[in-house]
């Protein structure tokens, strides 16, 4: 059972008055308080969350460095050792001290040594020396083996046996030595 309240219109005015006040003031409260406030602590939050993405993957980047550092001691150790295999200059002097060295080494004896016309290919330059050389059979042979075993990338082409060398037991060879140089 509802109790009828009887208002005299000097308290109803009042009532409305307070509620209208309280409804204004509470309109301002949230327009000029907390919806500024609410939408800063969202930006905030988003923020907070990019700079988090952030550092989670530049910590896991920084995780991974140290491994990178090594595959880069790996990859400049290849990158050495291929320069070693197929080098950037043409470098005479080098072939001309390792061909005289392993002919020496295997009892070879070099009559003509030839530089001839360069041939670029696709990746590559190929370096042509013309050679004649003096010796037994088998020293030509290791000559050769030995060659295509040195540090550089060497190749030997169109040999040709000529006659007996100057020495017992030796035969005349000329051929063409083949050492590549990187074109990059």
């Amino acid at each position: 059972m509802a109790a009828k309240i009887k208002l005299t219109p000097k308290q109803t005015q009042v009532l409305v008055g307070s509620v209208v006040l309280v409804g204004a003031l509470g309109f301002v409260y949230f327009k000029y308080f907390w919806q500024p406030i609410s939408e800063r602590i969202a930006t905030a939050k988003a923020g907070i969350e990019e700079v988090e993405g952030k550092i989670g993957k530049a910590k896991a980047m920084a995780a991974r460095l140290p491994q990178i550092q090594r595959e880069i001691v790996v990859l400049n150790e290849q990158a050495a050792d291929a320069e070693k295999r197929l080098p950037k200059t043409k470098d005479v002097p080098a072939v001309i001290d390792t061909v005289a060295g392993l002919a020496r080494k295997h009892r070879v004896d070099l009559a003509n040594f030839t530089p001839g016309a360069q041939a670029a290919k696709q990746y590559f330059i190929e370096v042509p020396y013309q050679i004649t050389a003096s010796g037994s059979f088998h020293d030509i042979g290791r000559f050769f083996s030995a060659m295509a075993l040195e540090e550089r990338i060497f190749s030997v082409r169109n040999v040709t046996v000529g006659g007996l060398g100057s020495r017992e037991g030796t035969i005349n060879v000329t051929f063409a030595l083949i050492a590549y140089q990187y074109k990059g």
